[in-house]
């Protein structure tokens, strides 16, 4: 019985996962890109913006709604940024509870660990040290960025992203329960509704 109750065990990791961004820079420091929202050193957490519209009551992100802070697995092209004095591409580390997409995630909590430099040396790369350094990151080339991100965490691993699959009008979508390894109060949850019947 012991081994049954241990294979229904959702994988726990005990480390954040690595994610990429973009966002807006000025003198001030980091913008959301969609938002206005300024980004400071240490822990960012997650938010529903939804306020009362909002429904649900668990932290964000909510499977069902679109809260959290987003990241891709992979780092930006720099040609997303490159040519912009106000864009900058940059490494986080994510943790607490995240939501895993085809190409990306969610998470509650975020922090900036390194920033990337562009190849120029003028006034965008000044900013970038600048801001860098009062978030305590790195300033590093784009090609560094994912190093920078595996001193402070691991990729989310190949296996347990889900399939990016087109969007067609009509489609049903199903949650990946192979998510839930980044959560595991949600993968508890989710055992105790199936019940706990053989078969």
């Amino acid at each position: 019985m012991g081994a049954v109750l241990h294979a229904e065990t959702a994988p726990d990791l005990v480390h954040p996962v690595i994610g990429f961004r973009l966002w807006r820079i000025d003198d001030a420091g980091l913008r959301s890109l969609y938002h206005d929202e300024r980004w400071s050193r240490g822990r960012h957490t997650a938010r529903c913006a939804a306020g009362r519209l909002a429904e649900h009551d668990e932290p964000s992100p909510a499977h069902s709604c679109t809260c959290g802070i987003y990241a891709w697995y992979e780092p930006c092209p720099r040609l997303a940024w490159a040519g912009s004095d106000s864009l900058v591409g940059g490494a986080v580390v994510l943790w607490g509870q995240i939501e895993l997409h085809g190409t990306g995630m969610r998470a509650q909590h975020v922090m900036v660990v390194g920033l990337a430099l562009p190849l120029t040396h003028g006034p965008k790369r000044r900013r970038i040290v600048s801001v860098a350094d009062s978030l305590e990151a790195e300033a590093v080339p784009a090609r560094r960025l994912a190093a920078v991100a595996k001193r402070h965490g691991q990729p989310v691993p190949s296996e347990l992203k889900p399939r990016c699959a087109p969007a067609r009008a009509g489609a049903v979508v199903q949650r990946d329960p192979r998510a839930d390894w980044l959560d595991p109060a949600r993968a508890r949850s989710r055992r105790r509704g199936r019940g706990s019947g053989s078969g």
